[in-house]
């Protein structure tokens, strides 16, 4: 990556213009821009808004609580209200807290023959539904966080052949792996959105070629080994995937899903055309902003590959197609 949009969920958490300008200051010309994503409620709890226009002129990209759901609909009604008045962004990770409750995995098959607790896929859809309510209430835009289900991808074409101005969002890991692969009990593979099902995953397909999903997120949340290694009920939700979401979208969806164009697309053009951030040109004159690749390179992924200070992954000992050589951007240059 040349450039990441980073949630708020720290502590202290992204919610004033300090923080939005000690990001920028401390990151700037830097191999990798960042670009800060304000909170709309502060500490990302959900109950008081925050300082939304004052982030906004101090760059803030768009406003999320980001791995934290905007369950009050009075406050998401009123930071749509607010981002309207500069055309600002809001983004929302659709989960009704009420419905998934402590559900571990998709509730399905899966889930009952394991005796776990399931995350109903309806949790995420009331919540998706709830916001492109309000979206189209206030004329403000939208952006749905990391979709998971078929039914999600059916409300958001919806809504946006009626002319509302929403983009949305899926892991990357939610388009490879169904929760069959949960049976082995990896907690690795215990992330939000849950994988769901492989009617689920081939609708997630279907919706990036035909552009109603038009981003591919890391999802990238690292862990410490006491929250991951433990049995798969206590374990927290969480993968680190910034150094293999290329490779792993490359060599389970090129050809197969995706051209390599298109997925080239995906990753670095829509973002930040949904961020409304100018994107870098391969002309003569112009700053190097670039990912050097392979795409027949065949390699196999180690620990020692690992710049993560987390070690969260399931992809350790997995062999790949597609290597990253190098990345160039603000006079820097990293090779791999």
């Amino acid at each position: 990556y040349t450039a990441i949009a980073c949630l708020p969920n720290t502590i202290p958490a992204v919610q004033s213009k300090s923080e939005v300008n000690y990001i920028l200051k401390n990151t700037s010309g830097t191999l990798v821009e960042v670009l800060p994503l304000g909170a709309v409620s502060k500490d990302c709890a959900g109950k008081d808004i925050t300082e939304i226009y004052d982030m906004h002129h101090s760059g803030a990209a768009a406003f999320t609580d980001g791995q934290h759901t905007i369950q009050d609909s009075g406050l998401m009604m009123r930071a749509l209200q607010y981002v309207k008045a500069f055309g600002g962004l809001i983004m929302n990770h659709p989960s009704d807290a009420t419905i998934a409750g402590t559900g571990q995995m998709h509730e399905g098959m899966i889930s009952t023959s394991l005796g776990m607790k399931g995350i109903a896929a309806i949790a995420e859809e009331l919540m998706v539904q709830r916001d492109l309510y309000l979206a189209e209430y206030t004329d403000a835009r939208l952006h749905v966080l990391n979709i998971s289900t078929a039914r999600s991808v059916d409300l958001i074409k919806r809504a946006m052949s009626k002319g509302l101005e929403v983009s949305a969002s899926v892991p990357a890991l939610n388009l490879i792996y169904s929760d069959d692969i949960l049976t082995g009990f990896d907690v690795n593979y215990k992330v939000l959105p849950p994988l769901r099902s492989e009617q689920d995953i081939k609708a997630l397909h279907k919706a990036l070629k035909n552009g109603t999903i038009q981003v591919i997120t890391s999802n990238h949340v690292p862990l410490d080994t006491e929250s991951k290694d433990l049995e798969f009920p206590y374990a927290d939700f969480g993968i680190i995937s910034l150094e293999t979401t290329f490779v792993l979208l490359h060599t389970h969806l090129v050809d197969s899903v995706l051209s390599l164009e298109e997925l080239i697309e995906i990753l670095a053009y829509n973002p930040r055309k949904v961020l409304q951030k100018t994107i870098p040109e391969i002309a003569e004159g112009e700053k190097a902003n670039l990912t050097v690749f392979d795409p027949r390179k065949t390699w196999r992924y180690h620990e020692s590959d690992i710049l993560s200070k987390s070690r969260n992954t399931p992809f350790i000992g997995t062999e790949f197609s597609g290597k990253v050589l190098g990345v160039l951007n603000n006079g820097h240059v990293r090779r791999f």
